[in-house]
């Protein structure tokens, strides 16, 4: 006959850790973004037309959920042109900044992105006064198409982050 008795000690954690809120990652391929990736829940898709850098209406598509207190996205649009993404670039970077006091950035490692001085990663904190926020930002390119990826709340957490980052894969 087995014993159970070692097993009644640890019971009570394997009990409260199916309790906590858990990041469940998943492998996502957004129809029409030529890329997969991460998300930490299950997300939720849309899609807007907004004007683009020459004034034409572009269709910007985005993915996103929340999870452990934060609100990961992931954005696209197809600029078709490879010429204006350094400036749609730096005007996704300049909309938060106008809002957020920018933090720390970095150089992004994703492959197959085109080389690009704009295509960058930053942290974002709220101004003082403001309700507690923070955001990460990755903005990238390739062959005309933009990305975004963004994780926004009161705290977060880096380790997501890289997790939702460096789970950014292009088809070579």
């Amino acid at each position: 006959m087995r014993r159970l008795a070692p097993l009644v000690p640890i019971l009570p954690l394997v009990l409260a850790a199916g309790c906590s809120p858990a990041l469940n990652w998943r492998k996502v391929d957004p129809e029409g973004a030529q890329v997969s990736l991460m998300f930490p829940c299950k997300p939720e898709r849309e899609e807007r037309t907004q004007p683009g850098p020459a004034g034409q209406p572009v269709v910007v598509r985005s993915m996103s959920c929340k999870a452990r207190g934060g609100q990961f996205s992931f954005t696209w649009t197809d600029l078709d042109d490879a010429r204006a993404t350094s400036a749609a670039m730096r005007r996704m970077h300049d909309g938060i900044a106008r809002q957020m006091a920018p933090g720390a950035s970095a150089p992004l490692g994703v492959r197959g992105i085109a080389v690009d001085p704009e295509a960058f990663q930053q942290v974002f904190e709220a101004r003082p006064g403001q309700p507690a926020q923070q955001v990460r930002q990755a903005v990238f390119s390739r062959e005309g198409r933009l990305y975004q990826l963004l994780l926004q709340g009161e705290r977060l957490d880096a380790e997501a982050w890289d997790v939702f980052l460096g789970s950014v894969q292009l088809p070579l």
